[in-house]
């Protein structure tokens, strides 16, 4: 059989021993099997995500991850700050402009990292701003951000701080909990070296109140129910 090496950040290859273990049977979900494998796997994700808090698994890709801390964080007519210095801060502003937010876009020479300063600046002069959409690493430039400085202006202000860690989790440097990040997003095809069609969505106790408030249509992506089938495994 003919091998093919990715050199690309994602889909990344698949470690032999991960193959080998898709190749068993299915285990029914309903088991106490299951729940077993799944209780596993939320605790190795709170060390992943350096988090005690839950992070859920999402039968989607990463898009859908980012998608989902939209729909569930904010409501029609919200302000959010968008980070934009690549594709996928792009896609930030994308979504949230199709749930109705009103988009404040911080653009970005694409290869360079957002200015803390700067971020500042505008949280300073807009206080309706509820929320800032980030990046850890702009995959398509491969450009590292200054979360915790981010995440410290938001705080102040009380504001979410949202980050797409989709291709930078287990890369780069992103301590969620001590940082105050409320929602991370990551996705199973980049550094966790596993097939695509999982995303993982981490979230505060401060992101959880600010999902009761939220009056987005949502059904598949609607996080409040997947809390309550998280607590059961």
């Amino acid at each position: 059989m003919k091998k093919i090496k990715l050199m690309t950040p994602g889909p990344s290859p698949v470690p032999p021993f991960v193959r080998q273990s898709l190749a068993k049977e299915v285990i029914h979900h309903r088991t106490d099997e299951f729940r077993s494998v799944l209780g596993e796997v939320h605790s190795g994700l709170k060390g992943l995500f350096c988090t005690e808090s839950p992070v859920l698994v999402l039968a989607s890709s990463g898009t859908g991850g980012m998608e989902a801390a939209v729909s569930n964080m904010f409501s029609r007519g919200d302000r959010v700050l968008v980070i934009s210095g690549g594709k996928f801060g792009e896609r930030w502003a994308q979504i949230a402009a199709r749930y109705s937010l009103g988009v404040v876009e911080m653009n970005i020479e694409w290869g360079t990292a957002p200015s803390p300063e700067e971020v500042g600046s505008i949280l300073e002069k807009d206080h309706e701003i509820k929320g800032v959409l980030t990046t850890l690493c702009e995959t398509s430039t491969a450009t590292v951000y200054d979360i915790k400085s981010i995440a410290a202006l938001a705080r102040k202000k009380n504001i979410l701080t949202i980050v797409d860690a989709i291709s930078g989790l287990g890369q780069d440097i992103l301590l969620t909990d001590e940082w105050g990040v409320d929602v991370v997003v990551s996705g199973s095809q980049k550094g966790f070296m596993l097939p695509p069609g999982l995303a993982f969505v981490s979230l505060s106790e401060r992101a959880v109140k600010g999902m009761e408030s939220s009056d987005l249509p949502k059904f598949y992506f609607d996080l409040s129910k997947s809390l309550k089938s998280y607590e059961k495994n």
